[in-house]
């Protein structure tokens, strides 16, 4: 959370947010007790929930019913993470071992449904029916986006649209249903609750392509998991659909996936192929262009220390740097 700390309020709001977290993940069972204190620990930079928070102080700010509610998202995030790291086969996790590497695929599953419960229980006590229902849909749209990108794996022919879609389904509408829900529960008036989602949105975008970039980073402790990991798995993200439509490239993309070896000189290759090729440039400008977008949906907004809050979120990840 330490992106927060510049802002003492919501980081102060945050903390209280874990407590919330760490109660409502409470079980008897010791071996998911375990598992759900490593995720615990791994930790996270929690832009979810603050930005329920965040958008509820543009209306009538409730602490009391959005702290549950900014946890509950936050548990939902994170049972997405455990399914995720199933599929993937993945053994790290922002750093530490993931919960399938330390006690196999059946711990992990039941770890992710115990987060979802957990998850849906605290949100369904504190929002009313048709909040739920929007929420349910989200919670779908992403199960569907995931099959989508599964189902796309070692697909060349993806499409910037496609990767877009994938996106916005995989990781924006969770950063919007976060937004909305703080509005929606705070009342705030339709003009604002309409620039809070498309912030979120824009935001979400924005936040996923910047992530992706991480796939190419020397720097392993930043990325938390092995270099090219999504491209070994077949999940081309932005810069490998934009080198390979150029020819120069796209032959010798072909025969690396054929061969399903993916050698550390095969993976050092791709990576330098993405930066002599400008992928790079490319992927950074179009994660400018949402971010620039968000930018203008928070200037919509009254100047509160909440905006303040949100604009020093997206200049953070705008400066980030894969």
């Amino acid at each position: 959370m330490s992106i927060w700390k510049k802002d003492s309020h919501i980081y102060t709001e945050l903390l209280e947010v874990e407590k919330h977290i760490g109660k409502a993940l409470k079980s008897r069972q010791s071996t998911l007790t375990k598992g759900v204190e490593g995720l615990l620990e791994a930790g996270g930079k929690r832009v979810r929930p603050a930005l329920v928070l965040l958008s509820g102080q543009f209306g009538e700010y409730d602490r009391k019913k959005l702290m549950p509610l900014a946890a509950g998202v936050e548990i939902l995030h994170m049972a997405t993470l455990v399914h995720d790291d199933i599929i993937d086969d993945a053994d790290i996790r922002r750093g530490a071992p993931t919960i399938q590497a330390k006690w196999g695929k059946d711990m992990a599953v039941f770890t992710g449904d115990f987060l979802l419960t957990r998850a849906f229980s605290l949100i369904t006590q504190n929002v009313e029916l048709e909040s739920m229902h929007k929420l349910s849909n989200v919670l779908k749209a992403i199960c569907e986006g995931e099959i989508d990108q599964y189902e796309a794996r070692f697909d060349l022919d993806t499409s910037v649209g496609d990767y877009l879609k994938r996106i916005a389904r995989k990781t924006a509408l969770l950063f919007t249903a976060s937004c909305r829900l703080g509005a929606e529960q705070s009342h705030c008036t339709p003009r604002n609750a309409f620039n809070l989602r498309h912030y979120g949105q824009n935001l979400g975008m924005a936040f996923q392509i910047k992530d992706d970039l991480l796939d190419f980073s020397d720097d392993q402790e930043v990325l938390g998991k092995p270099s090219l990991a999504d491209f070994a798995n077949g999940i081309f993200t932005l810069p490998i659909i934009y080198l390979a439509r150029k020819e120069k490239y796209r032959s010798k993309l072909v025969d690396i996936i054929n061969s399903g070896e993916f050698l550390p000189e095969e993976l050092l290759n791709i990576k330098n192929w993405v930066h002599e090729s400008g992928a790079i440039e490319y992927t950074k400008a179009l994660a400018k262009r949402y971010m620039d977008r968000a930018l203008n949906n928070l200037s919509a907004l009254p100047p509160i220390p909440a905006r303040d809050s949100m604009e020093h979120l997206a200049m953070e990840l705008r400066e980030r740097d894969y």
